[in-house]
């Protein structure tokens, strides 16, 4: 006789539903607590505190602070990624894509300014978070816009891959002088516009 396998499949539903809802109640107050204390200063006591868990019950789903950032940076990451497709999709010129490509970098930094902050701060995280820039679903769109624009000649001539790690940061730089510097060096609007200049500057072939 066959057994019924109806009530195993529902429990393992609901422990599924259980840890992702056990990891976003972690990530979301490792979140406020780096937004609270600075990413240097929070510790893991502050961030199960703040989440009501047990600490070895952070160690089931995270091996430390930095593998936390790591996992909220790839919401933004992913969004822009979302964003930078539906610009590219397009029949634009090179230099109609940067003019879009270049303020959609700063929506998401003052959509989520605490993450972009919490991104381009830590010396610890830096290395990471810029490695998964470069291996990223953005970084790959950026070369195939480059690879795609040099044949047409609207781009000064250089190698694709070389250009998107260019054009990854400047953007990053940017983003650590907009949203991670204290005191912030100019107004918002003036360092997205002086960051415009440059990549238009360093990409957009102009005629001689």
């Amino acid at each position: 006789m066959a057994v019924s396998t109806g009530n195993n499949d529902m429990a393992v539903a609901e422990r599924t539903q259980s840890e992702a809802q056990r990891r976003k109640q972690i990530l979301d107050a490792a979140r406020t607590v780096f937004e609270d204390k600075g990413y240097e200063s929070a510790t893991i006591s502050d961030i199960v505190r703040k989440a009501g868990i047990a600490q070895g019950t952070f160690y089931l789903y995270f091996e430390s602070k930095k593998d936390v950032v790591v996992e909220l940076a790839q919401k933004p990451m992913a969004d822009m990624a979302v964003r930078v497709q539906a610009i590219l999709d397009g029949t634009e010129s090179l230099e109609d894509i940067l003019r879009k490509f270049v303020p959609l970098g700063f929506v998401v930094g003052k959509e989520n300014p605490d993450l972009c902050r919490l991104m381009h701060m830590s010396s610890e995280n830096t290395g990471v978070i810029r490695d998964m820039e470069a291996h990223s679903e953005v970084s790959a769109l950026i070369v195939q816009m480059f690879q795609r624009f040099m044949g047409s000649g609207e781009m000064v001539p250089m190698n694709p891959a070389v250009a998107a790690d260019m054009f990854r940061i400047i953007m990053t730089g940017a983003m650590q002088m907009a949203f991670a510097t204290d005191p912030q060096p100019a107004p918002l609007e003036e360092i997205e516009a002086s960051t415009l200049k440059v990549v238009l500057g360093a990409f957009v072939s102009r005629p001689a």
